[in-house]
């Protein structure tokens, strides 16, 4: 009888700690559409993951940081289109708006989002075609930052800065189920 009593309480203890993680996402690595925003080889840790209290969280849930300094090659992470490129702002430019983007359109018109890029940083032009691993910018500081990193998104909707961001999956490292976990480092592998 303890047994069971012991259990259940650790049992809620743990749906009680795990209230706010986030929901899974629902694809696994052979059915994922995206990779690594970085070259084959290359590894990079996560500074902040999915459902981060710093600042992913609400329209920003599902968004993942990597470290990468200053002028750091980001490539590609999904087939689509250049629909909207921002490079005019400073490293030392914090105004939260002012970051250095790249918006790619894939085919089921979500819309991956390449932010903090460098001054000058990306590397396509507005209705350039993209294949995974193409080169795209170059890793910055822009904008609503607190150091050089590249943040990473997928939304369903391009409106402006704040649109929903929905879960996603990467196919060339390993698994995570409950989306990037801050301070694990992720190898882009081949695919």
């Amino acid at each position: 009888m303890k047994t069971v009593i012991l259990l259940f309480v650790l049992g809620s203890l743990l749906l009680s700690c795990n209230r706010d993680s986030p929901e899974p996402v629902k694809a696994t690595s052979a059915e994922a559409k995206f990779v690594l925003p970085y070259p084959v080889g290359k590894a990079y840790t996560c500074s902040q993951g999915f459902n981060s209290s710093f600042s992913h969280y609400g329209t920003f849930s599902y968004s993942v940081d990597f470290d990468m300094s200053i002028g750091t090659l980001v490539t590609a992470a999904r087939s689509g289109r250049v629909v909207y490129v921002v490079e005019n702002y400073s490293d030392d430019d914090h105004a939260a708006g002012h970051e250095n983007v790249v918006i790619v359109m894939h085919e089921d018109s979500t819309y991956a989002r390449y932010v903090h890029l460098t001054i000058n940083g990306a590397l396509v032009a507005g209705n350039q075609l993209l294949m995974p691993g193409d080169t795209l910018g170059l890793s910055g500081n822009s904008g609503h930052s607190n150091h050089p990193h590249l943040h990473f998104d997928v939304a369903g909707t391009f409106t402006g800065r704040s649109d929903q961001t929905i879960p996603f999956d990467i196919k060339n490292t390993s698994p995570h189920p409950f989306g990037f976990e801050s301070g694990v480092v992720y190898v882009a592998l081949p695919y």
